[in-house]
């Protein structure tokens, strides 16, 4: 089904699309932190950064705060990772897990500052487009999926061979390719909605499930593709969906994230002078395409 509905979004809602994949971050962080209390208890540390992460999500609504944090990054980084460590010393046994997701959090801010770098990169043209080395950007997908990977805490695997796809595990199968066999020319924000495409669709599909993925630059237009065999979204449904904040009503459980990946790729595909299409059936999975006209060089 091809969606042609325009989207009206307040200028916090339009901030927030902005700084979606910096928000992404900052959930798994308040996730990992919160496992860790589970654990070890809270401590006046865990209260302060998790303060400070509440903090710096509310700020993202907010131009200015959002653009004071990304400056920033660095120092708000810095004070946590102080803080984690005065945390750690309080502590005197069982340091096993701790140490575990200390390296965890650490991987997760360096990924934070990368996050950053891109947004304040695009801060002054947020429409601009790049030219990405096809090699590089599929091992930055491949990096994120890792990331995903570690991040279940062994509640499942990610797998590229069919050879070692179980029921523990999601095969994904994905390709970029260009006219040109070298680089991929594209607004640079795509990066974050194909980041936010696959990791929705391994969020609303089961462990031993599917995801096929395709990025093809042809010369004249941008494509991305990707299915998956998860839960889908009911036909009625379909096109509100891309609405800021909605769901599918089968979502089966709390999410992290904000709501609003999908309404992100739609808004900047259309934004582009895109088309938009979502195939999906219940049960059964979801296809979502978007091609936007390629700038010339």
């Amino acid at each position: 089904m091809e969606l042609t509905a325009s989207i009206h979004l307040s200028e916090a809602q339009f901030n927030l699309l902005m700084m979606h994949s910096a928000l992404n971050v900052l959930n798994v962080l308040m996730f990992e932190i919160v496992m860790l209390e589970e654990s070890y208890g809270a401590s006046s540390q865990s209260a302060q950064l998790t303060d400070d992460l509440h903090q710096a999500a509310r700020s993202l609504s907010d131009q200015a705060a959002s653009t004071m944090l990304v400056r920033n990054i660095d120092d708000f980084i810095g004070k946590g990772e102080r803080l984690l460590a005065e945390w750690k010393a309080t502590l005197t046994d069982h340091l096993e897990e701790f140490e575990t997701s200390e390296r965890n959090i650490t991987e997760i801010f360096d990924i934070l500052r990368i996050r950053a770098r891109e947004l304040a990169t695009r801060a002054d043209n947020p429409d601009a487009w790049e030219d990405f080395d096809l090699v590089t950007l599929h091992h930055n997908y491949v990096k994120v999926l890792r990331a995903i990977e570690q991040n279940s805490k062994g509640r499942y695997r990610i797998v590229y061979n069919l050879a070692e796809h179980d029921q523990g595990a999601y095969l994904v199968h994905f390709v970029v390719t260009s006219h040109n066999n070298k680089t991929i020319y594209m607004p640079a924000v795509l990066q974050d909605i194909i980041r936010d495409l696959l990791a929705n669709a391994r969020k609303y599909t089961d462990p031993g499930g599917s995801i096929e993925a395709g990025l093809y630059d042809s010369g004249s237009e941008i494509r991305f593709v990707i299915t998956d065999t998860g839960h889908g979204i009911p036909a009625g449904e379909i096109k509100q969906v891309i609405a800021f904040g909605q769901r599918g009503s089968n979502a089966q459980t709390p999410t992290r994230g904000g709501g609003f990946g999908l309404t992100k790729a739609y808004w900047y595909t259309r934004h582009f002078g895109g088309r938009f299409w979502i195939d999906s059936e219940p049960e059964k999975g979801t296809r979502i395409e978007l091609r936007i006209p390629r700038m010339q060089q």
